[in-house]
């Protein structure tokens, strides 16, 4: 009878969910990747969803930059008209790079996805949305085409 007059004291290493709960609370945050906003914090960049989109978005700015590298094997003269059309989102530097100024077709292209720059934001967009760090230089214009697209230019 006596167990029943007892009052129940709560546990005092319950505490760790109280914890694991506050620490999960993360403030949200915009994933440009997936184009929606989140609380997950870190492991986000883990989610089948967000693996899926970031695997397309890498696929279609790959197939943005053989085009472009088309222009790095036979550079052609870009015609005045057609300025206006060439240009090119680049998802890394959130820039876009217009031709307007240049003489040939994806010479400001070129020119932007061979420098130090794009390749420094292409490994922290890779860091930030966990994408495979192998393929970083997949995603820029070497140096050695570069002085070669150079070269042929001035001549």
């Amino acid at each position: 009878m006596a167990d029943q007059f007892q009052k129940k004291r709560p546990n005092p290493n319950n505490n760790k969910n109280a914890k694991k709960k506050n620490s999960e609370q993360h403030e949200f945050e915009f994933c440009q990747v997936c184009k929606l906003n989140h609380n997950k914090g870190r492991r986000h960049i883990y989610f089948p969803s967000h693996k899926n989109s970031l695997s397309s978005l890498l696929m279609r700015f790959q197939s943005k930059l053989s085009d472009v590298k088309f222009f790095v094997k036979t550079p052609i003269i870009l015609r005045p008209e057609h300025a206006d059309r060439s240009c090119l989102w680049c998802i890394f530097c959130d820039c876009d790079i217009l031709e307007l100024d240049s003489t040939f077709a994806c010479g400001n292209a070129i020119r932007h996805l061979a420098s130090e720059e794009h390749w420094k934001r292409v490994k922290g967009f890779m860091w930030k949305h966990g994408g495979e760090k192998d393929r970083v230089d997949s995603f820029r214009i070497s140096e050695a085409d570069f002085a070669k697209v150079n070269f042929e230019l001035r001549s």
